[in-house]
């Protein structure tokens, strides 16, 4: 089969560190999270995808109705990984999620980063990963508007165990400078 490659753009590692930055001025805090198999919650647009089921995944009805059948075929409906096109489905649904609830582009320079005005949050998404920065008070009701579309993880500080960004595990520490003022 030959697919047309739409492409996506996941968000650079500077916005990441920027989002690290975020969380460090005081009253602000980070938080990260995954999309639950992000891909198969986008549906398939365009050419339609047919694909073979394994015979341990067909219904047992199969058999019975059909039983000369050798190489039965389903339509694809929903993204799978390792279909080409997976991530553009999955990033364009995420991207109109994300838009219809308040969080704005920051342009081309910057893909898949996003500004919540009047919660003052940025968030930057890698494929299916979550990294909301902001104002403490402001975290939860940006992950409720994430999540009125969009099945994501409960959100972890990144100060919590096991939290990790893009397999990295990161920790956020304070120290007292020389003139006795306190850095993040």
């Amino acid at each position: 089969a030959m697919f047309q490659d739409l492409g996506n753009s996941p968000a650079t590692m500077e916005a990441a560190k920027i989002a690290d930055f975020c969380c460090c001025v005081p009253g602000h805090s980070l938080e990260i999270a995954d999309a639950v198999q992000a891909y198969a919650q986008a549906e398939m647009k365009g050419t339609s995808t047919w694909v073979c089921l394994p015979p341990e995944y067909r219904p047992a009805w199969w058999a019975k109705t059909y039983p000369n059948m050798r190489r039965p075929v389903c339509r694809l409906n929903r993204a799978l990984y390792g279909h080409p096109d997976a991530g553009t489905f999955w990033d364009h649904k995420c991207d109109e999620h994300l838009q219809k609830v308040g969080f704005k582009t920051l342009g081309d320079a910057w893909p898949s980063c996003y500004h919540h005005a009047k919660l003052n949050l940025l968030l930057v998404v890698y494929v299916d990963d979550f990294k909301l920065a902001g104002p403490s008070a402001n975290l939860k009701k940006g992950w409720d508007l994430i999540r009125q579309g969009l099945s994501i993880e409960d959100p972890q500080a990144i100060d919590a165990k096991g939290a990790t960004y893009l397999g990295c595990r990161q920790k956020r520490t304070s120290i007292t400078l020389p003139s006795g003022r306190v850095a993040t």
